[in-house]
């Protein structure tokens, strides 16, 4: 016998189905594609249970005819493409032809459509990937796609789908991806009988943002207008004030396609130079119109990646698009020749000095010289006499280890190796300086050690918030907070309130994706709640969370003490990094930070005697 075999229609339609239906996000995203491409100036889109129930997408497109609506829930059927060289000059959404029969696979799947010019329309059935029923109807012109009972015939598939807020969270993300893509078609989104996200169609892409990020953060995002040879770039990007922690709220289009592209990133990122706070990314939207035959959008499955033909001219062209818009809104990078008006030296960013996490330790310094060779300190800041002869060292401090870590205090996942285990012996700690605002030098006995000051501020907090009672101290803020959050944002919070509160952050739904903050937990000292708030449920829209309550609830304390922690790239009085150091030590595993990440590497005399090849 025969050991390969082929497979039957209903299970190749099956597997194929999975490169296109990931999960209800990806239905949304081929069926409104759909009724773009049907040249559509009105989509609804209707969603139960984030999809996993119910999904439809009901648009005033150009309808099918009773012959093409059975054609196209067949296998490699379309409209969009009939000869080879259709595919070197793509213009469409949905040229491949599997979205219907794909989707017709794993799930009911009922269309509806009516050409303008037909009295009547047609209405097709799909069940399992098998045509069940086929009549005629009556209704509106244009095309109604109705999906329900995602993967009911493999199940398998069915159990990895995330929450329903989270479904909703990516189905909503697709569809405002469109909108920005599309200003001028009316985009409405209904989640579970209340409308989720609405767009005008008025053709201004400032209002599309606007519905997105809330009314406040549109006021700052700048156009971008460059024209070149076969090559236009429009949209817009963010003052460089206004920014996330990652790169998910850049949004490309290549032909008005939404793609992903570490080029076009990188562009992007060049164009800001050092306007940018460090680990800090900008908003944006960026247009690319470009002849067809100089970009490939088949090179991936989802047709989420392009290949252009000039990619170094692209990324040329994008990075001085990028530094117009910046320049023409007064951002000028460092290096930069300023205006005229503009006094030599003046920065164009505002100023301020950023807080510690950690208050300064009172005390705790006995006598200090700073070591000129590692950093350089501001008597005005430090508020102590500063020795900067070369030979100058730090004299003692007087700090000891506190009690040796224990593995309740550890996370499961095991650290990363570092150089050197950390000391644990009881010994003095002198104090050294910084190094380049990232890491506190100290010596202990005839070993040299580096501490990551970052996580060190992380590890302090993450102790300090986990021994709070479950619900934890607050401060009520004076003036409660509003936040206008993305669609996937707001289905964080949405899926995590509960989390959030016992952290000690009271947020209330406010309308649309808006929440109101009334309080944050007390442990965050002096920190702007807004940007700590902001980095920690942008994590949260990304979190893959373990279903263990207790889990969770360390994961969040983890993922609250990363964003309230002093950062890399802040300078520290020796007031502060003493404190720091000290209140280190005294926690239950100064080693590592609560991701698993070393804290501290020690390099021993005997090894920097070999470096430097003693005897």
């Amino acid at each position: 016998m025969a050991q390969i075999h082929v497979l039957s229609d209903s299970l190749a339609n099956r597997i194929a189905a999975g490169e296109v239906v990931e999960r209800p996000a990806s239905i949304v995203k081929e069926l409104v594609e759909n009724s773009i491409d049907a040249g559509a100036t009105r989509i609804e889109v209707t969603l139960r249970d984030g999809g996993k129930k119910f999904i439809e997408v009901a648009d005033n497109g150009c309808g099918m005819s009773e012959e093409d609506a059975v054609l196209a829930v067949q296998r490699f059927a379309t409209s969009k493409i009939s000869s080879e060289d259709d595919l070197e000059a793509i213009a469409t959404l949905g040229f491949r032809g599997e979205a219907l029969p794909s989707i017709g696979a794993v799930s009911q799947l009922k269309i509806t459509t009516r050409p303008p010019d037909s009295d009547e329309g047609v209405a097709i059935l799909v069940e399992g990937g098998e045509v069940t029923d086929l009549r005629a109807v009556g209704c509106p012109p244009g095309t109604t796609v109705q999906v329900a009972n995602l993967f009911y015939n493999t199940p398998a598939r069915r159990k990895f789908l995330a929450t329903s807020a989270t479904e909703r969270g990516h189905c909503l993300d697709w569809i405002l991806r469109l909108a920005l893509a599309y200003p001028e078609i009316a985009l409405q989104a209904t989640h579970n009988e209340a409308v989720a996200f609405t767009s005008s169609g008025s053709g201004d892409m400032r209002s599309v943002l606007a519905a997105v990020y809330g009314s406040n953060t549109a006021r700052h995002f700048l156009p971008v207008n460059l024209e070149s040879e076969g090559l236009r770039i429009y949209g817009f990007v963010c003052a460089p004030q206004v920014t996330r922690a990652t790169r998910h709220h850049q949004f490309f289009f290549v032909n008005r396609r939404f793609v992903r592209s570490r080029m076009l990133s990188h562009a992007l990122s060049e164009g800001y130079g050092m306007l940018l706070p460090t680990g800090k990314q900008p908003l944006s939207v960026i247009c690319l119109d470009i002849d067809p035959h100089h970009v490939d959008p088949n090179v991936h499955p989802t047709k989420i990646e392009v290949r252009f033909r000039a990619q170094g001219e692209v990324h040329s062209l994008v990075q001085q698009a990028v530094q117009q818009a910046l320049a023409t809104g007064g951002y000028r990078s460092l290096g930069e020749e300023p205006p005229a008006k503009e006094k030599p030296g003046e920065s164009l960013l505002p100023a301020g000095r950023l807080q510690p996490a950690i208050p300064a330790a009172e005390g705790r310094i006995k006598r200090l010289r700073i070591n000129p060779f590692f950093d350089e300190v501001d008597e005005r800041d430090v508020g102590i006499e500063v020795h900067a002869e070369p030979t100058g060292i730090a004299e003692e401090v007087g700090l000891t280890p506190g009690p040796s870590p224990s593995r309740r205090g550890e996370p499961s996942e095991a650290p990363r190796r570092a150089e050197q285990p950390a000391p644990r012996r009881e010994a003095d700690l002198t104090l050294l300086g910084q190094l380049s605002a990232k890491y506190i030098l100290g010596q202990q006995g005839e070993d040299l050690l580096l501490v990551d000051q970052h996580r060190a501020a992380e590890r302090v907090i993450f102790e300090r918030l986990q021994s709070q009672p479950r619900r934890m101290a607050r401060q009520l803020l004076v003036v409660p907070l509003t936040l206008e959050l993305t669609a996937e944002q707001a289905a964080a919070v949405e899926q995590h309130q509960s989390l959030l509160e016992e952290a000690g952050f009271a947020l209330a739904p406010f309308g649309g994706n808006s929440y109101v903050v009334r309080s944050v937990p007390a442990q965050l000292g002096q920190k702007n709640p807004e940007a700590v708030l902001d980095g920690l449920i942008t994590d949260l829209a990304q979190w893959q969370a373990s279903g263990d309550l207790d889990s969770q609830r360390e994961q969040l304390l983890a993922t609250v003490a990363c964003h309230s922690a002093i950062k890399a790239g802040e300078r520290l009085t020796p007031q502060e990094m003493t404190g720091l150091l000290a209140d280190l030590l005294q926690t239950q595993a100064p080693a590592i930070c609560p991701h698993g990440d070393p804290i501290i590497i020690s390099i021993t005399g005997a090894q920097l005697d070999r470096k430097f090849e003693r005897s």
